[in-house]
Order: structure tokens, then C-alpha cells, then sequence
């Protein structure tokens, strides 16, 4: 429907003639996915696998083992089979994708619960946190199968998943080779704080962005959302008193010293991470991940709370995203930052004048501020996007965010 008015519009303007408008819906109908079936398709795939999960649970001491054991050998078979047979028609129809993707993701999660009934009928006993491991990594083969968003995001959170519950298997190794206390905690902390870091480099394998551009493309822009987050997050850090000894101290400065260090290599290597992209975006990119580690190390030294303090740096912080969407031609992106930045300003008083809440000025000024401030952007936006040399219909960078 939106296409539709669009190309409405531009002919009526003169921009195309009805050939091209027609060549235009044809060529966005082949290209286009219904998302809403894609999506419902792979939580309808999950669903089956939790209701069979419930079957057996529900009648779990009823149910013979060998019973068990050989329905879920015989299912995974007809995936599997299935699957195959999907895959070898190498058709490219939307149907038979579709398909495709749904088997991948019906495997997928059918792995994990054939794992666990494994697990339990044997009495193999382990933790939570290596199934969730051992199951990532045997099922990367069958993920890489699969095309679409929904599998990538899906594969996206179970890994981060796997990977925080299994962050005490490192502390194990960790502590073998270090016994001061400090040194292994400042190095777990960085592991926690650094993921973002590890599934950008993941997102950069040039056999992924060759074949599987779009899981390379959203590990890419959820790692740098997760940067970003991180980064705004940081100003809560300045609304409680931090009192550290000196023990605390130590490990502070230790794993300051480590995130610094992986910060400077992210930012030197991020022109060959991504090659592909202007220089503009490596600016962006450089700016942004700097700017997020001065807004972590600097709000960990204070001994009381400084609430404006912490205003201050979000809306500095978040100006620094406004630029960099404009850096990376996104005006969607500016426009998100132009509007957290007024909501942020309006909250301001708020935190600073919370006792004019009470006969209504704080509202009021708040208010003026924010309508101020939205005047000021619808008067010199257009401006601003054309000295950076954007339109409204420019195109963000897929992998940047």
C-alpha cells in the first residue's frame, strides 16, 4: 500500500511515467518477504517444540524410555529428510524459502530438546549452561542453512544466552593461571562488558558476509546497539555514590586498562572490519566507541552522586549519536536521537526541579524547553542534512548500526 501511494505520487510529480511505476511494483513484489508470515511461521515452528516438550514432561514417568527415545529419533529423521529434500530442489521461490527457513528453525530448537530428553534419560547429569554450550556450537552447521532475520535473531539471543551462563566455565580456567582475585575478576568483568566486541569480530568473518550477508549484517548492527545501549546506560552510574577501597581501586584500573585496550584495537581495525564502508562511517564507528568508553571510565571515580552530571553526559552522549547518524546518512537514526535528546531535556527538570512539580512550573518550563528545541530542529534540519549531504530518502548502511 505505501509503495503504491509513492509511486502515485512520483508520477503524478513527473518523475516516472507508468512503465517504470509498473516495473518498479514488479520488481518489489518478487523481492518482497511477508514478514508477518515469516515471523508467525518461526514462533509456530518453536511453538510445536515446547508442546512437545510438554507431552513428554507431562506424562515423563508413564512413558517408557526406548518410546521416548525412538519418537524423537524418528522425528529429527524426517527433519532432517525433509530438510534435505527442501535444499536439493535449490529452487528460489518465496514458498519453497519460506520453507526452508522454517525447517532450519524447527531443527534448530528440535536439537536442543533432543539433547535434553538424552540428558534426562540417561541421568548424564551437567549443568544448564554446557547444554546450552555444547548445543550452540553443534547446531552452527544447521543455522548457517537458514537465510532469514527472524532465524539470525533467534541464533543471536540463544548464543548470547549460552555465552553469559557459561562466563564461570572462564572464571574456572582463569583462576587455574591467576590467583590474585582482583586480576580474575577485573578479566570476567571484561568478558561480560566486551561480548559486543567478540560478535562484531564474528559478524566480520569474510566467509559470512560473502554467503550469509544477513546474519553478518544483524550480528553486526545488534553489537553496535548493544555498544550503544551500554554507552547510555553509563549515565546511571553517576546517580549512586561509588565508594571503592583499594583493592577495588586495583581492579577498577586493571579492567579500565583491558576495555581501553580493546577499545583502541576495535577502533584501529575498524577500516579493515569494514572495508566496504565510506570513510565517514569508520569516523562514525571511531567516535562512537570512544565516546562510550570516556562515558563508562569516567562516571566510575566519584564519591557522591551527581544526577545532572549524568543528564549532562546522556544528552552530550547522545548529540555524539546524532552526529554519527548523519555521518552514516541515516536520518530515521537522527531523527530517534533529536527526540530522546528533547524527552531527556524535558526529564532534566525534573530530576533538578522537582519541588516546581508541585505548583506545575516545572512541567511548564520543561515544556518550552522541549517545544523550543523541537522548533529549532524543524527549522534547521533541512540545513543540517544537506550540509552533510543527505536527503530524506537517503539510505542507512545496514551493517553500521
Amino acid at each position: 500500500m505505501g509503495l503504491s501511494k509513492k509511486l502515485g505520487e512520483w508520477q503524478d510529480a513527473k518523475l516516472i511515467d507508468s512503465t517504470t511505476a509498473e516495473k518498479i511494483s514488479d520488481f518489489e513484489k518478487q523481492k518482497a518477504k511477508p514478514i508477518a508470515l515469516w515471523a508467525f511461521g518461526g514462533l509456530g515452528a518453536f511453538a510445536i517444540i515446547l508442546g512437545l516438550i510438554s507431552v513428554v514432561a507431562s506424562n515423563w514417568m508413564h512413558t517408557p524410555d526406548w518410546l521416548k527415545l525412538t519418537v524423537d529419533l524418528v522425528l529429527c529423521l524426517i527433519i532432517a529428510l525433509t530438510l534435505f529434500r527442501v535444499i536439493s530442489q535449490n529452487s528460489t521461490s518465496s514458498r519453497s524459502q519460506w520453507l526452508r527457513e522454517i525447517l532450519v528453525i524447527f531443527y534448530y530448537g528440535f536439537t536442543l530438546a533432543s539433547m535434553a530428553l538424552i540428558g534426562q534419560t540417561y541421568q548424564l547429569g551437567g549443568s544448564i549452561a554446557k547444554l546450552l554450550l555444547v548445543w550452540t556450537l553443534v547446531t552452527i552447521p544447521i543455522v548457517l542453512l537458514g537465510r532469514g532475520k527472524f532465524l539470525t535473531v533467534l541464533w543471536i539471543v540463544g548464543t548470547s544466552v549460552s555465552y553469559a551462563l557459561n562466563l564461570d566455565v572462564f572464571n574456572d580456567f582463569i583462576r587455574q593461571f591467576i590467583y590474585q582475585n582482583y586480576i580474575a575478576e577485573a578479566l570476567l568483568a571484561s568478558l561480560y562488558i566486551l561480548s559486543p566486541f567478540l560478535f562484531i569480530i564474528l559478524s566480520r568473518i569474510p566467509w559470512l558476509v560473502s554467503n550469509r550477508p544477513i546474519m553478518a549484517g544483524e550480528l553486526s548492527r545488534y553489537s553496535w546497539l548493544a555498544i550503544i545501549i551500554g554507552g547510555w546506560l553509563c549515565q546511571f552510574l553517576w546517580y549512586d555514590a561509588i565508594n571503592t577501597s583499594d583493592n577495588e581501586i586495583i581492579l577498577l584500573q586493571i579492567f579500565l586498562s583491558i576495555c581501553l585496550f580493546a577499545t583502541a584495537a576495535m577502533v584501529t581495525f575498524i577500516p579493515k572490519m569494514y572495508a566496504s564502508r565510506t570513510k565517514d562511517t569508520h569516523l562514525a564507528m571511531r567516535v562512537v566507541l570512544i565516546s562510550t568508553f570516556i562515558m563508562g571510565a569516567t562516571a566510575l571515580w566519584h564519591e557522591d552522586s551527581y544526577p545532572l552530571i549524568g543528564a549532562i553526559a546522556s544528552i552530550t552522549y547522545m548529540f555524539i549519536l546524532a552526529w554519527a547518524a548523519l555521518k552514516i546518512h541515516s536520518i530515521r537514526m537522527f531523527n530517534v536521537m533529536t527526540a530522546f535528546i528533547c524527552i531527556r531535556l524535558l526529564f532534566i527538570y525534573f530530576e533538578v526541579f522537582g519541588s516546581m512539580l508541585e505548583t506545575g512550573l516545572g512541567l511548564v518550563v520543561g515544556g518550552v524547553i522541549t517545544l523550543f528545541v523541537v522548533w529549532g530542529w524543524f527549522k534547521k534540519s533541512a540545513s543540517v542534512a544537506h550540509y552533510f549531504g543527505l536527503s530524506q530518502t537517503s539510505k542507512r548502511e545496514s551493517d553500521t548500526q
